[in-house]
């Protein structure tokens, strides 16, 4: 029986697909949950050999969690200067209507100043 090639959508056996990033918040657990194991492993071992293997996988399972919370914290910090770049523009841009409001409503009242006088010159004069 001889076997088949894998398709083109489906990636062969051999190669791993890649974790989503940032982890996931199982994934992340289970990172967290084997690091936790380790150390427990590493703390109840006098073996040298397998503290140097327990040592080598910690520190590489920190060195994801590590990573991905770094990820995590650039990804938000890039949002966050995001948002504060456009709550700094849209208050820039509300100053200056603000402004030309204010700018519209002054004349509007000097307006509404000058009709009433009109309109109190032009009552007197109908009377005389």
């Amino acid at each position: 029986m001889t076997s088949q090639p894998p398709s083109p959508t489906t990636p062969p056996a051999s190669l791993p697909v890649s974790p989503a990033i940032p982890l996931t918040p199982d994934l992340k657990a289970a990172y967290q949950n084997l690091y936790n194991k380790l150390e427990t492993a590493i703390e109840n071992t006098t073996d040298g050999a397998a503290l140097t293997t327990l040592n080598a996988a910690q520190t590489n399972v920190d060195n994801i969690l590590t990573k991905n919370a770094m990820y995590m914290l650039k990804a938000n910090t890039a949002l966050y200067a995001a948002l504060l770049d456009q709550i700094n523009s849209t208050n820039d841009d509300l100053e200056a209507l603000q402004k030309q409001i204010m700018a519209i409503t002054s004349k509007v009242s000097a307006f509404g100043e000058i009709a009433d006088s009109i309109n109190k010159v032009l009552s007197l004069a109908t009377t005389v």
